[in-house]
């Protein structure tokens, strides 16, 4: 249960970082980067990630990149922006094996537990002030 609360509380504290903010009313954030959190190697994360695309752009056409990171820089993890159902993200999510994705709805940024069970959803704030852009 610690370990859970520890990673539910760094996954709280994150910048996503792209070209310019997204324009989706509604839309998820979400990788298929290090299953469970766990780091595994680079080229792993990568066909992973890209086989996340695949089935992305299958799904709809406006899959964008984004960069997750600590807002101190000190972790970065590809990830992608999908103007997707909140069903569909979390299947997805589940499939790839991820503890959590974000959800954006109406400008508010939530962080939604997928195979955490002990956390609950929670708003972050205004996805605005999450976002950086290059």
């Amino acid at each position: 249960m610690c370990e859970n609360i520890s990673l539910w509380c760094s996954y709280q504290k994150i910048l996503f970082k792209m070209p310019q903010q997204p324009v989706y009313a509604c839309f998820a954030i979400l990788t298929a980067f290090n299953p469970g959190s766990i780091v595994i190697n680079n080229s792993n994360n990568i066909l992973r990630n890209e086989l996340l695309r695949s089935q992305l752009e299958n799904l709809t056409k406006g899959a964008q990149s984004v960069i997750c990171q600590a807002p101190d820089g000190s972790w970065q993890e590809p990830s992608f922006i999908a103007p997707i159902s909140l069903v569909q993200a979390k299947q997805l999510a589940r499939q790839w094996q991820q503890n959590a994705i974000y959800w954006v709805e109406s400008g508010d940024l939530f962080l939604v537990p997928v195979l955490m069970e002990d956390v609950m959803t929670m708003k972050l704030g205004q996805i605005k002030d999450f976002f950086y852009t290059e």
